[in-house]
């Protein structure tokens, strides 16, 4: 087959990467999502994060890693941490099947212990890792990313 033709084949199979319609949500490395918290947000502004990438999740059927930026955050209520365990529960079979890793950005202890109490409530079933610089957490979701598509690959039909 000529380069040309495998090459038009490959970009007919490369997925369509969809935005997630919502402020917090960069899509500058796409399927690297990075997503970064407010300083505070209200429940309401946390309801319509959830709402638009529960919306994403369903209909973007393909590799993803994220990078969460938690670095602003200076207030999260028990009730939008159990809303947010409870998200990522409903979240749970995205991420198994698509998510290759989150990356989170959490330079304080403060932070670190938020995280941890999310997750004990809901924990992933998915990698994840703690950094405290944005570079090193791009760099690992890179990595994460790179090996949840040769998972694809080597479980697809046509290998």
């Amino acid at each position: 087959m000529p380069t040309e033709t495998m090459s038009a084949a490959a970009e007919q199979t490369k997925p369509k990467y969809l935005e997630i319609d919502h402020p917090w949500v960069s899509h500058r490395h796409v399927p690297i999502y990075e997503w970064a918290f407010p300083a505070e947000a209200s429940d309401e502004e946390l309801a319509g994060f959830i709402r638009a990438r529960e919306d994403w999740a369903s209909r973007a059927h393909y590799p993803v890693a994220w990078v969460v930026e938690l670095s602003n955050l200076t207030t999260a209520s028990a009730k939008q941490r159990r809303a947010f365990a409870e998200h990522l529960q409903r979240f749970e079979p995205h991420d198994v099947l698509w998510n290759g890793g989150s990356a989170l950005i959490v330079p304080s202890a403060w932070l670190r212990g938020l995280v941890t109490a999310v997750f004990w409530i809901s924990p992933p079933k998915f990698p994840h890792q703690a950094f405290a610089k944005r570079s090193d957490a791009l760099e690992w979701a890179q990595l994460q990313l790179d090996a949840k598509l040769a998972e694809c690959r080597a479980h697809s039909p046509q290998s």
